[in-house]
């Protein structure tokens, strides 16, 4: 789980979607803390409106909801993410689901200003820009996709961006493992945070099939489990699988052949249920039909 902090409009997310690429690695989640805005009460909706609400405090993101999702994540399951809408400034109905990878990459503005949530971090990134570039990005993009006036984005900006950047964001790049000066533009920084994540997928996969290898030593199989039976079939693929000789192509054809024959005996498990049938010369079949509701492979 690598954090992403940095103040608003640095690049963050640009350099994330960057490692993202240069990693090409499977299963990666990008996990935005503009999602995770606190639900305002009316008040606080008409202060927005007229943008007196300070949306760059610690207090206006929900850190519990934070905290809970990136455990759940973190321990490969799934979670519902909400869907914050910047025009009404609010969650939509909707939420979207993730669900856990080999590497997660949290970015947001306060992303090291709770102590739980740096505890949850492996990696904490600080994304370094200047602050005229900031603000020039600011307002491109608050006017052309949130739909805001010039006049307002430069008096949310000196009201309450940049002071909550000189105190609440700028403080915690000392908490950074790696500052990264001018965003995406340094290429050398990516690259280095990119063989990093490398060299810590390789040797937490070596961990990983060390533990899966060895989980079931010392403990009975449970009752629930059910075994392929290891027929000289079964063995002879098994022995092609395994050769390091075997080319490519051989292990392909002869892994899924391994496949098929498990998935055929998993589906012989499955619920079954009498069942009568006319065949096409007239005569009754008495066979079996499924008796399940759905089946999830």
């Amino acid at each position: 789980l690598a954090g992403l902090g940095g103040g608003s409009a640095s690049g963050k997310t640009t350099v994330a979607t960057m490692i993202i690429e240069a990693l090409d690695v499977p299963w990666v989640v990008l996990l935005s803390m503009d999602s995770f805005y606190k639900v305002l009460t009316k008040q606080q909706q008409e202060q927005a409106a007229s943008n007196d609400f300070n949306f760059d405090h610690p207090d206006a993101f929900d850190f519990d909801l934070i905290i809970a999702t990136l455990k759940k994540l973190k321990q490969g399951k799934s979670v519902k993410i909400p869907i914050y809408d910047f025009t009404t400034h609010s969650r939509k109905k909707e939420w979207k689901t993730l669900y856990g990878a080999n590497v997660i990459i949290f970015e947001g503005i306060m992303a090291f200003a709770d102590k739980e949530l740096l505890k949850l971090l492996d990696l904490k990134i600080f994304v370094d820009t200047d602050s005229d570039i900031r603000l020039v990005r600011r307002l491109r993009r608050d006017i052309s996709e949130r739909g805001r006036d010039i006049e307002g984005v430069i008096k949310q900006y000196n009201k309450f961006v940049k002071p909550a950047f000189d105190q609440y964001i700028q403080p915690t790049m000392r908490l950074a493992d790696i500052v990264v000066p001018r965003g995406s533009g340094n290429t050398v920084a990516i690259d280095l945070i990119v063989q990093h994540v490398h060299s810590q997928l390789e040797e937490r996969e070596l961990s990983v099939r060390a533990a899966l290898a060895s989980a079931h030593q010392c403990h009975p199989l449970p009752q629930t489990l059910s075994v392929l039976k290891s027929t000289p079939q079964v063995r002879g693929m098994h022995t092609i699988i395994r050769n390091k000789e075997t080319s490519r192509d051989e292990f392909i054809f002869y892994s899924k052949r391994l496949m098929r024959l498990l998935i055929e005996h998993a589906l012989s498990l499955l619920p079954f249920q009498s069942c009568t049938v006319q065949t096409p010369q007239g005569q009754d079949y008495e066979g079996r039909t499924y008796s399940g509701k759905q089946v999830s492979g």
